[in-house]
């Protein structure tokens, strides 16, 4: 099976971009990450909605001691303010250069293996320079099941 069966596609981050908006377009095409594109349209790198919140409202000691924190912890919240500034901010910064990038052709085989080189749910589908759009674990779940789980 082939990877053009199970891709989606979406919107791209781009540089100036703000937070807000990129983690739209993640929510609204229900993926952890889009690809960014430089000046020279291009994927350069990633947007990833988990490496955000990472470096902007988790704390190392608190990821390291998350499994002691109670669930009333009120006192651990970040204000309304800190979410308001930092979805204005620009995602620059935030791009991670690794992007995992396979061709529409490509083997769901080799994209899951791909995707566990780069510990991700997801890569980008690229066809001769040009983004074509998302594949993640669970769409390529959907179609092998689709195609194989006769039922």
């Amino acid at each position: 099976m082939r990877l053009k069966t199970a891709i989606v596609e979406t919107r791209v981050a781009r540089p100036g971009m703000s937070i807000g908006q990129a983690l739209s377009i993640c929510v609204e095409s229900g993926l952890p990450g889009i690809p960014f594109i430089g000046d020279d349209d291009r994927i350069s790198g990633r947007f990833s909605v988990r490496h955000t919140f990472l470096i902007h409202s988790l704390p190392s000691d608190m990821v390291q001691g998350a499994h002691l924190i109670g669930h009333q912890a009120l006192h651990l919240e970040h204000t309304d303010e800190h979410y308001a500034e930092l979805f204005k901010q620009p995602i620059d910064d935030l791009i991670l250069p690794d992007a995992a990038c396979m061709a529409p052709g490509a083997q769901v085989t080799k994209a899951m293996a791909l995707m566990e080189k780069f510990n991700s749910s997801y890569l980008f589908v690229v066809d001769d320079r040009r983004y074509l759009g998302v594949v993640t674990r669970l769409g390529l779940t959907r179609a092998l099941l689709r195609e194989f789980w006769k039922q």
